[in-house]
């Protein structure tokens, strides 16, 4: 239309558009148009304010209201980018209709008005995943308001083996339970080294208008004493934990605070009409209609003393929830761009003076927090792990690696917590595997899968993350995979290798209706994998082979079902497939050198069973200066070595 003008973007990539609307207005709705030729979309649309699902389609009209990232191919087979900004006071979004797509624009504060922005950045290729790397800088380059994923640091507690306090209590929290399920961990013999101590540990009042609000910075009294200075003491002096960090809400509490000295205001919640269309009670239900807000002016000064108190308990660090509740409490407050702006500024600055970086974003899928963190990375990028919900599991894992896709660029997606003995504990642990994100589980006391826990955790209590956030394979990037005929892969990098995680992530109530399905695994799978041979080791079956490019691997799974697959290159004869019994054996590797004399000296992160693929039987292998046992398959090249000290290890094998 008319109202749209393309503006250049400097890096090539792809082109910016601007809409000018002819009227002034806090809400701007226009139509966009088709897209030529369109076969088929994927996209991340918001539901909830707080939480991204992925959608799959055909039709224009099959674009849910709230869509923040589509892509879509065409008949010529090209990829097609849209992705909806923030510019000024309005925040874009696209949606679609049988004449084609839609954008809207809202500041979420109808004293605040304009005629539009920059909207949208468009691109077009081959290939969607260098189109979503290169794009993601040139949205960041436009935007100026925060940082690539890659350039930010994931905070320290993430390589270590977590427990959150969420599914095995809920808001019944105490300081008894915490030692009880530190003291379940102990005596299986896996044992977390960070903690977070989730909702009903603060002191908050149900208000006249039926909100609960913070009322002070001290624990409750009930459960905690008014203090926590005794409980971090135990977790840390009793057992093993490293990192204590407390929940708390990005408003304070659900319904806000109800402190002297911030100028708390009455705020009632006012959500946009996209928001509203999937959800028409948001703004009455869960916590109330009126929140207690710091306005932005007092916010620093606020988790400033709030952090402050929380420090002195001995609190290393916190997970921050509820944080898209603030764009419908921006009426009066310049909008929810600006509202939301200073609230993120006001948080990162005060958890890295405090906390040296140590927070988890959580019910933050709204795009003003991929786009603005600076500083801050670690983003909860689903909704929650519902132990109950069986149709949920599949789409959980599903809906984490499309949401990565795109806005695993800007912010390191955490794939939430889990239960190692739930019947669907060993499918989440595989996803965590391949995640890239930290692991931790809400494993109720004496409810635990201690075999499971062990094939993610190391000795150390450390976890064996992998490089970058898991990413759906392309030939499951256009599917709903958890309807269709289709597996659902996730590829990671370990290194110069590489893992993907394949699932059967269909649900049907009734066992007659469940299917099994057929795919296929190759190192083609793995964007930027350079060519050459590979071996392979299938964790299931313990399998290894070899493959070069074009070689798939057939994949059948059950309903439910899962598999990881590990690829290391050969060189000289070799590959290196890490700790077999290990999920994401390859992140066991931690270097690999050849010595002049033709042998190799591996450096892993832990003992336990290393597997390999060798041409040629070794003549001896020995660990940390010991001859260790050792066996190789003639027929399949599987080298199997079993290190049984604990800790780092230096594996020379010698031919």
């Amino acid at each position: 239309p008319p109202s749209f003008e393309l503006v250049a973007d400097p890096s090539g990539a792809g082109v910016f558009l601007r809409y000018t609307d002819v009227n002034s207005s806090s809400i701007l709705q226009t139509r966009l148009g088709i897209l030529d030729g369109l076969r088929r979309f994927t996209c991340c649309r918001r539901d909830e304010p707080f939480w991204m699902f992925p959608a799959a389609g055909r039709k224009h009209a099959d674009v849910p209201v709230e869509t923040q990232w589509l892509l879509a191919e065409t008949e010529l087979n090209d990829c097609v980018m849209i992705v909806p900004l923030l510019d000024g006071p309005f925040r874009f979004s696209l949606g679609g209709e049988t004449g084609g797509l839609t954008l809207a624009g809202e500041t979420g504060d109808p004293f605040t008005a304009g005629t539009g922005g920059v909207a949208l950045y468009l691109s077009v290729g081959a290939d969607p995943y260098a189109m979503a790397e290169e794009g993601a800088r040139a949205v960041m380059n436009r935007l100026g308001t925060g940082r690539l994923s890659a350039e930010k640091p994931v905070p320290d507690f993430a390589d270590s083996f977590g427990w959150c306090t969420w599914d095995s209590f809920y808001r019944e929290v105490s300081a008894d339970k915490v030692r009880e399920g530190l003291a379940s961990f102990k005596a299986g013999g896996v044992e977390p080294r960070f903690i977070i101590l989730d909702d009903g540990w603060q002191d908050y009042k149900r208000t006249p208008t039926g909100e609960d609000r913070l009322v002070s910075f001290s624990a409750n009294q009930s459960r905690f004493g008014g203090d926590l200075s005794a409980v971090v003491r135990m977790a840390k002096q009793d057992f093993k934990i490293r990192r204590f960090l407390v929940w708390h809400a990005f408003i304070g509490y659900w319904g806000g605070v109800d402190l002297k000295g911030y100028g708390v205001r009455d705020a009632v919640r006012n959500y946009g009409p996209g928001i509203l269309e999937h959800q028409p009670r948001v703004n009455v239900r869960w916590w109330g209609p009126v929140s207690g807000l710091v306005p932005a002016k007092t916010v620093g000064r606020f988790y400033d003393d709030y952090h402050r108190a929380l420090k002195a308990s001995g609190v290393d660090g916190v997970k921050v929830d509820n944080q898209a509740v603030i764009e419908g409490l921006a009426t009066g407050q310049g909008g929810r761009v600006g509202l939301y702006r200073a609230y993120r500024e006001a948080l990162e600055n005060s958890v890295f003076k405090h906390f040296n970086g140590r927070l988890i974003n959580c019910m933050s899928n709204s795009m003003e927090t991929y786009y603005g963190s600076p500083r801050s990375t670690l983003i909860r990028s689903s909704i929650d792990f519902w132990p109950a919900r069986p149709e949920t599991h599949g789409l959980h894992l599903y809906t984490n690696a499309q949401v990565g896709f795109w806005f695993g660029r800007f912010m390191r997606p955490d794939w939430d917590m889990f239960q190692s003995a739930h019947a669907m504990g060993s499918f989440h642990a595989a996803g965590r595997a391949v995640s890239g994100g930290p692991v931790y589980v809400s494993d109720r006391p004496d409810a635990h899968d201690f075999a499971l826990l062990k094939k993610m955790v190391l000795s150390d209590g450390s976890v064996l993350r992998a490089d970058g956030p898991g990413l759906p394979t392309r030939d499951c990037l256009f599917s709903d995979v958890t309807r269709d005929a289709v597996l659902l892969k996730i590829f990671n990098r370990n290194g110069d290798g590489a893992v993907v995680g394949i699932f059967n992530a269909n649900y049907h109530a009734d066992a007659n209706d469940r299917v099994s399905i057929t795919g296929s695994v190759s190192t083609d799978d793995v964007p930027g994998l350079k060519d050459g041979r590979f071996a392979a080791l299938s964790q299931r079956t313990g399998r290894v082979w070899t493959c070069g490019p074009g070689g798939r691997e057939p994949v059948r799974l059950d309903e439910g079902g899962w598999e990881i697959v590990t690829f290391a290159p050969v060189d000289r004869g070799a590959a290196i497939l890490g700790l077999a019994d290990k999920l994401n054996s390859g992140g066991a590797v931690s270097s690999k050198t050849w010595g002049p004399d033709g042998s190799l000296t591996v450096s892993l992160r832990d003992g336990g069973e290393l597997a390999a693929w060798t041409e040629k039987k070794p003549a001896s292998v020995a660990s940390n200066g010991k001859s260790v046992i050792f066996s190789h398959d003639a027929q399949s090249g599987k080298l199997s070595i079993t290190l049984p000290d604990l800790g780092p290890q230096s594996v020379i094998l010698t031919w």
